[in-house]
């Protein structure tokens, strides 16, 4: 499976949470050990970086996080990640 965030899974400072980083703790916290892969890039802007150009193809969208399971299924938003 592989999770496509931002540029980590950290606690962005002043933010009340991060939702690349609420994604990958979910997941961990399941028992999964995802494959990271960093986007980079802001999605409101182009797709200028491979790694949104990516998300965007896999999903229809430019934002993260996104989850690929190893069936080949999309999962965007950390809320749809978490609950699955």
């Amino acid at each position: 499976m592989k999770l496509y965030v931002c540029w980590g899974t950290f606690q962005v400072p002043g933010a009340r949470s991060h939702p690349c980083r609420n994604a990958y703790r979910a997941l961990r916290l399941a028992g999964h050990d995802p494959k990271l892969i960093r986007a980079y890039g802001f999605a409101p802007l182009p797709d200028i970086t491979r790694g949104r150009r990516e998300v965007k193809r896999l999903s229809g969208s430019s934002w993260v996080p996104l989850l690929v399971t190893d069936d080949g299924e999309a999962i965007s938003t950390s809320h749809a990640i978490i609950d699955w």
